[in-house]
């Protein structure tokens, strides 16, 4: 869920969200960023907040906010994820967003002394470890061509090893992830795919949901495991 919106950069801000995740998990927090400067600075003021309690972060870095979400339930912990689409937003699952609103609204953090500062262990290769797990996991092949919208997200990192293990040939749009410049709207990515030699297509939002285009079907799914297992049976 969304727990923070700001057309500025307001790292303060940040912080103290930081604060409220950690006051709340403590524990812990898993957290990742998208391809924008912005957000790999706002990531690290959320961090400080998060330590400044105790908890510890498992810092994955760059990585799709979908594929997170699916390494953060495998590992059974929560998620705190900073993107820029039209502003930075805070994406968190396994947090309460109402707990969250409510420890900033009061100020009630956690402050952890000195020696209990909350440690960052850093994972800088958990896509990969992700990926291989669904490799491992599927090993079916997908015939055909498909159109695939990045919105400017991470997902481009996806390709070409997904569509080289699975079979099928793609062709990207969308694919600046470190561009601040809004992404082509959904009806350009509708109308090639409509008017193209596509079997398929996949459009990967900002905030971790994929869509899923055929045979003027269209299917919504939040995790890639999800969409794989519809994929294996339909495609």
């Amino acid at each position: 869920m969304e727990v923070y919106y700001s057309q500025r950069f307001n790292p303060e801000e940040l912080a103290l969200l930081g604060r409220a995740i950690g006051t709340i998990s403590h524990g812990t927090i898993i957290v990742g960023r998208d391809g924008r400067a912005i957000s790999r600075y706002g990531k690290r003021a959320m961090v400080v907040g998060i330590v400044s309690t105790g908890s510890t972060i498992m810092d994955v870095r760059l990585i799709p906010l979908i594929a997170l979400k699916d390494f953060a339930h495998r590992k059974g912990l929560p998620l705190a994820y900073v993107y820029y689409y039209g502003g930075v937003r805070v994406y968190v699952s396994g947090i309460d967003s109402e707990e969250i609103k409510a420890i900033l609204e009061s100020k009630s953090f956690i402050e952890a002394q000195p020696n209990d500062i909350g440690a960052t262990v850093y994972y800088p290769n958990a896509l990969d470890d992700f990926l291989h797990e669904i490799f491992k996991h599927y090993n079916f092949r997908v015939k055909g061509k498909a159109l695939v919208d990045a919105m400017n997200t991470p997902a481009v990192l996806f390709f070409p090893r997904i569509s080289d293990h699975f079979g099928f040939e793609v062709e990207l749009i969308n694919d600046m992830m470190t561009s601040y410049l809004p992404p082509k709207p959904k009806e350009v990515f509708l109308h090639k795919l409509n008017k193209g030699d596509y079997d398929f297509g996949l459009r990967f939002r900002p905030e971790g949901v994929v869509e899923l285009y055929k045979d003027g079907e269209e299917l919504e799914f939040s995790s890639m495991w999800k969409l794989l297992d519809h994929m294996k049976k339909n495609l």
